[in-house]
Order: structure tokens, then C-alpha cells, then sequence
């Protein structure tokens, strides 16, 4: 189990009370995930930076993926965040708030990212966002292995055995969830001066029942859930407005699931800092899903919990 600093950057983030400011859509926005290809030998260190191009002018508050790598030959040792997620660094405040995680186990990082600060704490251009770095095995073979972006290896939420399908980048602004298309490039760790070093590239595809495969574009939701009983969930957006959504009748609990939408992912992560920052207010079932550590009350511990989760910190919700 490895991670860095950040997880208890949560408790900082439930603490803030940041107005959040008006974002615009990013209609058709594709941000560019990426890695790079280094060339070492059997026995040696590595380092392989990834990073964010094409980053569009709303922004990155959310980010959830994983890298796949061949834990028989690399020995992953750390991931360092980069320049770029480090948004909040100068801010004595503030500057614990950004929520880095990065946990290594069974072939692959898992890696989140978020924040509930304003969006002047958002991903905002292009750059590093973290760095890699561990050793070839001494006996490793010469060849190629690949550092592979793939979605986070868990299920939708626990127990549902339905796999999680996304890399998730993007931005939440009250009940406003913009995910951007995210195009993909493949890194590689090399080993031995003989081996041709090649590019991977791909994009977010969907196929249709012709067979016919397009690249999905980025959607913005903001969808209003309308049914009998329950309180309304109430965002101020900062600028004197409110967005109001409507309340579920309470029923089974789903831990962690704050947003009502039958999965887990960072969007809940983002919603539940702001409802311990006080700028959203839960209804009946968001507060049953959303105490987590099943203690009764919805704390700083709570967030702190859902993220440990999402990056297979703990294995099972409700956790400590």
C-alpha cells in the first residue's frame, strides 16, 4: 500500500468555504492523457512523467484512471504529484485541499485527484501531473513494457459486479458534471539498447449495432431527479443563484453513492467535501449514502473514507 500526502488533504478541503465560481461547458473538449517512454537497463531506476495537454478554459476539478503495468519485470516505488495538480501550493490555506491519491498494488495505479475549492484551485493548463518512478527487476528480459491507461479496476460501487468502464476527467460545479473525452497515450518502460520504442494513441470509442465505432464526445449533464418526498439538495453557485434537485425516496443504502446516480466515483468524492464545507446541503438518502464510516453523522472522516476506497485503499464501504 502506497500513497501520497493527500488523502488528508480532505479534512483541510471540508473546512473551506470557497465560493465556488460560474464555469462554462467544455462542449467537445479532448484532454490528452499521456506518458512518456524511457530506456533504461535491467537492474536500473526509472522515472516516467505523465501528463495533461489540451486542457480546456472550464477546467479540471475530477480525475480518476489507472495505469496498468508488468509488476513481474517493474518494481513501482512511488508517484510524486506534478506542477499542475499542485494548483493550491502558494495558498497557506488552501494548500492541502487538492486531493491527490495513488495506490500501487497487483499491476497497476490507481490514481484520483479533486478538489471542492474554487475553480481558481482547478487544473488550469497544460503539464505534469505526476511522476512515476521505481526500478527494473535485475533478470528482467530486454524488451518493451508498457505503463497502459486503463479505468480504476473496481466495481460501479461494492457489490454490484459490474465493472467500472471510465477514465474519468473532467469537472463538477453543483449539479453541472462536464467529462471530457479523453485521448489517450500509452508510456513504456524499455529495457536494453536494442528495442524499437513505439507509440500507443486512443480515444474513448463507442460502437453501434452496424459495427460502426465513433469517438464519444463529452457530454455536460445537469439532470433533475423528480419524485415523491424527500428534501431538496440546494447548491449556491456564489453568484446568488441556486440549482435545485429534488430528493429519491429513501430505500436501500449505497454507500458512498452521494449523488444518487448507482455508482461511486470521484463526483461523489467531489459532493461530499462540498456538504462538509457546508455550501450543499443533503437530502434524507445523500446523507445515508454519504456517512460512509457508518458512525451515525457526516464528518470530515467520511470523504476521507470514500477516496481510500476509490483508490482500493480499504477494500469495502463502510470503512474506517
Amino acid at each position: 500500500m502506497k500513497a501520497r500526502r493527500t488523502i488528508a488533504g480532505v479534512l483541510a478541503c471540508a473546512m473551506l468555504t470557497a465560493a465556488i465560481s460560474v464555469q462554462t461547458s467544455a462542449a467537445d473538449a479532448v484532454v490528452t492523457l499521456s506518458a512518456e517512454k524511457v530506456q533504461v537497463q535491467a537492474g536500473s531506476e526509472f522515472s516516467v512523467n505523465v501528463s495533461l495537454t489540451d486542457v480546456p478554459a472550464s477546467k479540471i476539478n475530477v480525475i480518476d484512471f489507472a495505469v496498468d503495468f508488468d509488476a513481474d519485470a517493474l518494481d513501482v516505488t512511488n508517484v510524486t504529484l506534478g506542477e499542475i495538480g499542485d494548483v493550491a501550493k502558494d495558498d497557506p490555506i488552501a494548500s492541502e485541499a487538492p486531493v491527490f491519491a495513488a495506490n500501487i498494488q497487483n499491476g497497476q495505479i490507481a490514481v484520483s485527484w479533486t478538489t471542492a475549492l474554487s475553480s481558481d484551485n482547478w487544473i488550469a493548463g497544460d503539464g505534469v501531473l505526476l511522476t512515476i518512478t521505481g526500478t527494473v527487476k535485475k533478470g528482467t528480459a530486454d524488451g518493451t513494457y508498457p505503463l497502459k491507461f486503463v479505468p480504476v479496476t473496481r466495481d460501479t460501487y461494492d457489490g454490484s459486479g459490474e465493472p467500472n468502464t471510465d477514465l474519468i476527467i473532467g469537472s463538477v460545479f453543483g449539479a453541472d458534471v462536464t467529462e471530457y473525452t479523453v485521448k489517450t497515450e500509452d508510456g513504456a518502460v524499455v529495457v536494453g539498447d536494442n528495442v524499437v520504442v513505439t507509440t500507443s494513441t486512443s480515444a474513448t470509442e463507442t460502437t453501434d449495432d452496424s459495427g460502426t465505432t465513433t469517438t464519444e464526445k463529452p457530454t455536460t449533464e445537469t439532470t433533475e431527479k423528480t419524485t415523491d418526498g424527500g428534501g431538496d439538495v440546494t447548491d449556491d453557485k456564489g453568484d446568488g443563484t441556486t440549482a435545485t434537485t429534488q430528493s429519491i425516496p429513501l430505500g436501500e443504502i449505497l454507500y458512498g453513492d452521494v449523488n444518487l446516480d448507482a455508482k461511486i466515483d470521484l463526483t461523489d468524492a467531489i459532493l461530499l467535501n462540498k456538504a462538509c464545507a457546508g455550501t450543499v446541503q443533503l437530502n434524507d438518502k445523500q446523507r445515508a449514502n454519504a456517512d460512509v464510516t457508518a458512525d451515525g453523522d457526516i464528518t470530515s472522516n467520511d470523504p476521507i473514507a470514500l477516496l481510500r476506497f476509490l483508490v482500493h485503499i480499504i477494500d469495502s464501504l463502510p470503512g474506517e
